[in-house]
Parts: structure tokens; sequence; C-alpha cells
């Protein structure tokens, strides 16, 4: 990997650092990593306006490299170093050109992404770099893949949008469905473009309650998951899944999808103690979620962090969720400061899902005026 020389990397990091020193060395390590999957000759022009390719010495730039780095990079703070204003809408409009005229935005690489998650990430990349510029939005195109797979009116008894079996029983899979249109939806409507134009929907508000009125009905109690299969069928998947991952994880990196929006429109977890405890568990003995960080530990400490605000005062649950969230945040931070980005995993998807992580428990573990990574979904709907 072709470092960028310390005093280079130094200028482009803030001058104003986190206490923790290992999170400004792994904001150093990430510029390194940012500048092997920069393209074209031009590192510094090429990282100022966005343009990645998602595996290192790739040939052209994609999406998701673009996106990722956009995510990466802000939630480490280290956004403003490598780019400007100007830099921002170049990014910006690069990465529009990558939406359909049916409004879905398409990866257009080998990672296989449906065309919910391209879309949801895109809209939050786009929030973070230019916020809501009009310039950039208005050239926007109407959603109407999704107009045309949305109610109009859901409720507690129309669901908002039909899902297919396989979806059910690997929600996980399904949750990109579930959770990235509400994401959308609310991504549009936060932003205050015009949502009957661009979503066919007058007012997103009502649409979002309906949305979630259907879902919170359908919750397990026991874990504050879904499980919306019926057990003989998810019996047998399990069986069968196991040997990619546990199904339990997957149960809850799907539930997390939905409540990235719900705990943004002010929700509180319907069943908090139940789905600290059932994502707790799920820690391993290294404190990873699995065998290298990357979204899923996000996914977990947003499912015990999160929660922590809606239990009971004097709950015993909030000290096993902090306990928690240390175990994981210390396994995310040691695995990238004993790394250097050469051996990091190579796609760059992998990793501002792990940085967010860290984010996540510094939010819920330290005091809020203690400087710490940002908080992305202060700014964005999805990741």
């Amino acid at each position: 990997m072709n470092a960028l020389p310390p005093q280079a990397t130094a200028e482009l990091l803030p001058a104003e650092r986190p206490a923790d020193a290992e999170l400004a060395i792994i904001e150093g390590k990430y510029i390194d990593f940012l500048k092997a999957h920069a393209v074209g000759g031009d590192v510094a022009a090429a990282m100022r306006e966005g343009r990645y390719s998602s595996h290192p010495a790739g040939a052209k730039s994609d999406l998701f490299g673009s996106i990722d780095a956009a995510y990466g990079a802000h939630i480490l703070g280290v956004l403003d170093g490598l780019t400007d204003a100007e830099g921002r809408r170049i990014w910006a409009r690069d990465i529009l050109a990558a939406q359909g005229a049916d409004g879905w935005f398409r990866s257009g690489d080998k990672q296989n992404h449906g065309v919910e998650h391209a879309t949801a990430y895109a809209l939050g990349a786009l929030t973070i770099l230019v916020g809501k510029d009009p310039e950039v939005w208005k050239t926007l195109k109407p959603f109407t893949g999704l107009q045309a797979q949305i109610s109009k009116a859901p409720s507690a008894e129309v669901a908002p949008f039909a899902m297919s079996f396989l979806d059910k029983l690997h929600f996980w899979r399904g949750s990109h469905r579930a959770g990235g249109l509400p994401s959308i939806i609310a991504a549009v409507n936060t932003l205050g473009l015009d949502t009957d134009h661009l979503l066919g929907l007058p007012d997103a508000n009502a649409w979002l309650e309906g949305w979630w009125t259907w879902f919170a009905r359908r919750l397990d109690s026991k874990s504050g998951y879904w499980r919306m299969a019926p057990l003989p069928a998810r019996l047998l998947f399990n069986m069968a899944y196991r040997r990619r991952h546990d199904p339990e994880t997957a149960a809850m990196g799907g539930a997390v999808h939905l409540y990235w929006v719900s705990e943004r429109m002010g929700k509180p977890f319907p069943w908090p103690e139940q789905t600290i405890e059932a994502t707790a568990r799920l820690i391993g003995p290294d404190g990873l979620y699995e065998h290298e960080p990357y979204c899923i530990d996000l996914d977990g400490d947003f499912m015990i962090g999160r929660p922590l605000e809606d239990l009971a005062a004097g709950s015993a649950m909030a000290e096993r969720g902090r306990v928690a969230l240390q175990k994981n945040r210390r396994a995310v931070v040691q695995w990238y400061v004993s790394r250097e980005p050469s051996d990091w995993n190579p796609g760059m998807h992998r990793h501002p899902g792990a940085f967010a992580a860290i984010a996540e428990c510094d939010r819920a573990l330290l005091a809020p005026e203690a400087r710490r990574w940002k908080d992305v979904f202060e700014t964005t709907y999805w990741l």
C-alpha cells in the first residue's frame, strides 16, 4: 500500500483531535487506506472529489467506494481535511449520476447490493456531503420504482409494502427492504424536498407512522427482533444458515435496520430490556460479534446503546448493557490499532460500520461534552 508521507497525513487530520490517542491512530491509518483506493494519477484531486474504488488499485471509481469514503471520513471527523465545498459538490454529483430513471441507485459493481440499500445509502452520503444544498438536490429524480411498490396509507392492518416469503424467512436480507424503503422516505422528507413529487406521498410523516405501527405490532417480545416466518420454516432455515452466520446475530442485524428509522422518529424501543439481553449475549469471547469488525458491531451496539435510554429507572440491565458496549469497543479499537491498513479487509464497505460502532459505544458511555467521533444517525437514516 502506498502510504501518505507522515506530514501529508497530518495535514489531512483535524487540528483538534479526540482525547483518545487510539482514535487518532485509526484516523491516520484510514487516510492511508483511502489513498490506496483513490482512483487516478492525481491522488489528492481524487480524494477531494470522491473518486474511490471499492477495492484497492481499482481502474475506475464506483458508487460504493465513493459512498463508503464519505461515511468513513465523516464519522472519523476527517472529511473537511480531504475536501472543500466545491469538492463536496463534485463528489455528490458523481453519486447522483448513479441514479436510474426509476429513481433507484445501483452499485454497478460486483458487491450485489440491492437497490433499497444502495438508494438509502446514497441519500445518506449526499446528506453528509452537501446537506440541503438546493443546487445539488434539484437534479434528484422521482422514485417511481419505490412509488409502485408501497401502500399509500399503511396502518396496523395495511402492510406498507409486500415482502416475499424469503425476505420474511431471512429477515437480515428482507430488512434491507423493510428498513431501506422507510429510510429513503424519511431522508427525502427530512431534507425538506417535495415528497409528493418524488415519492408520491403528500404526507410522508403519516406514511412513516403507519409503517412503524404495522411493524411494531409484529415484534417478538422476547428479543425485540422480528420473526416473520412460521417457526418450522425458521428452524429449517437456521440449520442450513448456521454455516454462514449465527442465525440470532442475523436476526439482530435485520432488526436494527428498522430501528435506525424508528429511533430517529422518536419511537422508544418497545422491549428495551429484552433487546439488550438478547443482543449482549451475541458478543463473542473476543469482544466482536463475528471474526472481524464490520457493520454487525454497529448493529449490536445500536441495539444495546439506544434501548438503554428506554429502561426503567434502576434497571439492572443498564450495567449489563454498558459492560457489553465496553467489551465491543475495546475489541474493535484494538483490532484497528494493531493492524496496518494493508492488513485490513481490502473492501471499503466493512469499515464505516466498524467506525460507527466505536462512535455508538462512546455515545452511550461518555459524557455529552466528551470529544468523540460523529454519530452518523444525527445526519442519516442508514448505513
